[in-house]
């Protein structure tokens, strides 16, 4: 992800060095909402973690259940 970044910002400031200006905004400006979009991305998969310990708690082990052991989604949904 590192290497994502500078790359992006290395892009950006190439652009400003050598394009005209107008084209040189356009394209920090799109390097700038992809590093944003990235940073979001980012904090959401780790706001996620929490969550997911929240609903299923430490303790919780993946299994492999039976048929029988499955609940019918419709008496579910009379609860």
């Amino acid at each position: 992800m590192a290497l994502l970044v500078i790359g992006v910002i290395a892009v950006a400031l190439l652009a400003l060095w050598y394009l005209e200006w107008v084209l040189a905004v356009i394209i920090v400006m799109v390097a700038a909402a992809f590093l944003v979009l990235a940073l979001l991305f980012i904090l959401g998969g780790l706001a996620a973690i929490p969550y997911y310990f929240a609903k299923r708690g430490r303790e919780s082990q993946p299994g492999s259940y039976t048929l029988e052991q499955l609940k019918d989604p419709k008496d579910q949904e009379r609860k």
